[in-house]
C-alpha cells in the first residue's frame, strides 16, 4: 500500500443524478452566507465531475462554458474567499452518517509531488516508490468506510517547521497564526479527531509512516477510539510473557509466532506489547497489551489494535477497508482533483479538498439512490 496516490484511471467525467447533486449541495453549501457563494460552490463540484483531466481553474472554466473570467471567479470562489470549510464538512459529514453510515474511520495518507516550491506545505520528503527524495504535499483523510464503499469526509494539511517557523512563507501561504507544525502522526489523529469527536464510537483504521505507528496508537488511546494501525515491517514490539528486551519486528514476530513465513497467514493474531512500553513504562500508557494481527495476507500489514475481545475475522475485515480506502482514492477521489490544486494558499487547498469530498459523496448518493456510479464509464 504505498502513500503516494496512484495514477489510476483516465480522468473522464463521473455522472451524477442532478437532482441528488442540487440536494447535496443545498444541504451541506447552507451555511455559506450569500447565494452567489452557494452557487458558485453548486458549480465547482459540478465542474469537478465533468471536467476532462485536471481540475484546474482554467479547464473547469472551459468545461462549465465559460473563459477567463469564469476562471477568474473560480479562483477567487477558493483561494480568496472567505467562506468557512469547516461547517461545510460537518454537514456533509451529518449527510453521510444517515445515508451509509460507517463501519470504521480510516485514515490514509495522500502524498502529491510538486515540480516546484510554490505550493503551500510543500517540502522534501521520501519517497519509497521512487527512492529518493523528491517535493510533495503531505495530506491525511478521513474516510468513512464500510464494506460496500467509502468516501472522503476530513482532511488535513501537514506542514513542517520550514513553513510554520518562516515568516516569509506563512505570508505567503496566507497561513493563520493558530496553525502550528505537526508530525505525520498528529496530523493523523488530529484528522480524525476533528470529525469523530460528535459521532458514534467506531474502529480507526489507520495507515500511516511505520516510525508513526506507536505514536499515533498512543494519540488514539489516550482519545479512547479503538484502533487498528499498520504496524509496517519494522515497528520493534516484543510477546506477552517473554523477554521483553528481545523485542523483534512486528513482521518477524508474527511470522515465529505463529511458525509462518514472513507474509504469509491471514487472520494470525498473537498479544504482544510495544517494545519502547517494555523499556519505558511510561511511554504508552493504557495500552500494556495489544494484538498484532496478520491482516488478510494482501495488504501491508501486519496490524496492531487493542480490540482483543474481538473476533479475529472480523478484525481481518476492518483491516480491509484499508485498500477499500485506497480503491475509491484511485478510483474516484482521484479523477474528482483531489491532486489538482493549482493555488497557493492554506485555506484554498482546504476548500478545495471539501468541495473534492461533496463530488465524491455525489457520486455514493447517486449510487445509493440506483444510478450508474464511476465504475459504469
Amino acid at each position: 500500500m504505498d502513500n503516494a496516490l496512484p495514477t489510476g484511471p483516465p480522468r473522464r467525467p463521473i455522472s451524477v443524478d442532478a437532482p441528488v447533486l442540487a440536494d447535496l449541495c443545498a444541504t451541506v453549501f447552507a451555511s455559506l452566507p450569500r447565494s452567489d457563494q452557494r452557487e458558485r460552490a453548486h458549480a465547482y463540484v459540478r465542474a469537478l465531475l465533468t471536467t476532462e483531466g485536471r481540475k484546474t481553474f482554467r479547464n473547469m472554466a472551459r468545461g462549465l462554458g465559460g473563459g477567463t473570467t469564469l476562471e477568474q471567479r473560480l479562483h477567487h470562489f477558493v483561494s480568496c474567499s472567505t467562506w468557512d470549510w469547516a461547517p461545510v464538512r460537518g454537514a456533509l459529514s451529518a449527510v453521510m452518517e444517515e445515508a451509509a453510515a460507517p463501519d470504521a474511520w480510516v485514515l490514509r495518507p495522500v502524498v502529491v509531488a510538486k515540480d516546484g516550491n510554490g505550493s503551500v506545505g510543500v517540502h522534501r520528503r521520501y519517497a519509497p516508490a521512487q527512492s529518493r527524495m523528491v517535493n510533495v504535499q503531505y495530506a491525511v483523510g478521513l474516510w468513512s468506510a464500510n464494506g460496500d464503499s467509502c468516501h472522503p469526509l476530513n482532511w488535513r494539511l501537514l506542514l513542517p517547521r520550514s513553513w510554520t517557523d518562516d515568516p516569509g512563507l506563512r505570508d505567503r501561504g496566507a497561513i493563520p497564526s493558530s496553525v502550528r507544525s505537526e508530525t505525520p502522526g498528529e496530523c493523523a489523529v488530529r484528522a480524525c479527531l476533528e470529525v469523530t469527536a460528535d459521532r458514534p464510537v467506531r474502529p480507526v483504521v489507520a495507515v500511516v509512516d511505520e516510525a508513526e505507528a506507536i505514536g499515533v496508537i498512543q494519540q488514539l488511546r489516550s482519545a479512547g477510539l479503538p484502533f487498528l494501525v499498520r504496524a509496517g515491517r519494522g515497528v520493534p514490539i516484543a510477546v506477552v510473557g517473554r523477554d521483553p528486551d528481545r523485542p523483534a519486528s512486528a513482521r518477524r514476530l508474527l511470522a515465529t509466532a505463529r511458525g509462518l513465513a514472513p507474509g504469509d497467514g491471514p487472520g494470525q493474531a498473537v498479544r504482544v506489547r510495544s517494545a519502547s512500553r517494555a523499556a519505558r513504562p511510561d511511554s504508552l500508557p493504557g495500552a500494556d497489551e495489544l494484538l498484532l494481527l496478520g491482516g488478510d495476507g494482501t495488504d501491508d500489514g501486519p496490524w496492531l489494535t487493542d480490540m482483543a475481545d474481538t473476533p479475529v475475522p472480523r478484525l481481518t475485515a476492518l483491516t480491509a477497508l484499508a485498500r477499500r480506502a485506497d480503491h475509491g482514492l484511485e478510483q474516484v477521489t482521484g479523477r474528482l482533483g483531489v491532486r489538482d490544486f493549482t493555488g497557493r494558499t492554506f485555506a484554498g487547498w482546504h476548500r478545495h479538498m471539501t468541495l473534492v469530498s461533496v463530488a465524491h459523496c455525489a457520486v455514493r448518493l447517486t449510487e445509493l439512490a440506483g444510478g450508474r456510479g464511476p465504475a459504469a464509464r
